[in-house]
């Protein structure tokens, strides 16, 4: 068995919304474990915030995640976070410390580094397929 290197670690973010029952949670923890493999991303802790019992669940995750080990968060939804134009956002907090942020229902790009000055740009190509034709 080759043990390659490991999987970047994802810090999962749920808020629980009133019609999200006890027993559902471990569902969407399985869900975002799903979406953060096929985004190249080991599922690490999942921080719950809820109102009534633990408000201070985002605070917590702020904290765990910029732990060096951790290389992003990831959210069922991305409405989930706010607006990133609001400044008071929590999808801005995530953006202002350069936190990768991830989301189980469309995948979310980090923007591509500036070009260096000297150094050519190369565009992406995409080799041309061969027609086949039949010879009838």
């Amino acid at each position: 068995m080759m043990i390659g290197r490991p999987k970047p670690l994802a810090l999962g973010y749920v808020l629980r919304r009133c019609s999200l029952r006890h027993y559902e949670i471990g569902a969407e923890q399985q869900m975002l474990a799903e979406a953060a493999k096929l985004q190249g991303h080991t599922l690490g802790t999942v921080h719950l915030d809820d109102a009534l019992t633990d408000p201070d669940g985002f605070r917590l995750l702020l904290e765990a995640a910029e732990e060096p080990h951790v290389d992003a968060i990831i959210v069922p939804m991305l409405s989930l976070l706010g607006s990133p134009d609001d400044p008071q956002s929590k999808f801005s907090q995530l953006l202002a410390r350069g936190i990768l942020v991830l989301s189980a229902d469309q995948p979310v790009v980090p923007p591509e580094p500036p070009p260096i000055d000297g150094v050519p740009l190369i565009q992406g190509c995409v080799p041309k397929r061969r027609q086949v034709r039949s010879r009838t």
